[in-house]
C-alpha cells in the first residue's frame, strides 16, 4: 500500500505518456515515410493528454510543485505559515469538490446520451471522467498535505 501511495501517479503518468509518445511517433512515421496515416491515433493521443494533465495535477500537489501565489502568505510571520498552508489547501479542496461535483453530473449526462468519439467509437464519458479522477486524487493528496502541516504544527514547526 505504501508503494501505491508513493508511486501511483508516477506509474500512471509514465504509462500514459509512453503510449501517447509511441502513438505520435507511429503517426509521424506512417504519414511521412509510408504516406498513409493512422486515423484514430491523433484522437487517442489527445484523450491521453487530457488524462495526463488531470493526473499531473495530483502529482504536482503531492510533490508541492503546483503554482501558488505567496505574496499574501509572506506578509505574515513564519510561525503562521503552516496555518496559512492549511487554509490554502482547504480552499483548493473546496474548488476541487465543486469541479468534481459538476464533473460527475456532466459525465453522467455524456454516458446517458451515449456520445461516442469520432474515430475510436469509445464512449466520451471516459474522456469527461478525467477531471473527476484527477481532482479526486488531488483531494487525497491535499488531505495528506493538511495532515503533514498539522503534524508540523504539533511537533513545533518541523515538517513530517
Amino acid at each position: 500500500m505504501k508503494f501505491l501511495d508513493k508511486y501511483f501517479e508516477e506509474i500512471l503518468l509514465v504509462a500514459l505518456i509512453s503510449i501517447m509518445s509511441a502513438l505520435i511517433i507511429a503517426q509521424i512515421f506512417m504519414r511521412f515515410v509510408i504516406g498513409s496515416s493512422i486515423t484514430w491515433s491523433e484522437e487517442l493521443a489527445r484523450y491521453l493528454f487530457i488524462w495526463v494533465t488531470w493526473i499531473g495535477t495530483s502529482y504536482a500537489v503531492k510533490k508541492h510543485a503546483h503554482i501558488r501565489v505567496t505574496a499574501f502568505s509572506q506578509k505574515f510571520p513564519q510561525r503562521f505559515s503552516h496555518h496559512i498552508n492549511i487554509m490554502t489547501y482547504i480552499v483548493f479542496m473546496v474548488f476541487c469538490g465543486l469541479v468534481i461535483k459538476e464533473g460527475i453530473a456532466l459525465t453522467e449526462k455524456i454516458f446517458r446520451f451515449n456520445q461516442q468519439s469520432a474515430s475510436l467509437g469509445v464512449p466520451m464519458g471516459y474522456v469527461y471522467l478525467a477531471p473527476v479522477v484527477g481532482l479526486s486524487l488531488t483531494v487525497l493528496r491535499l488531505l495528506q498535505a493538511i495532515y503533514q502541516e498539522i503534524h508540523a504544527i504539533l511537533s513545533g514547526g518541523k515538517t513530517a
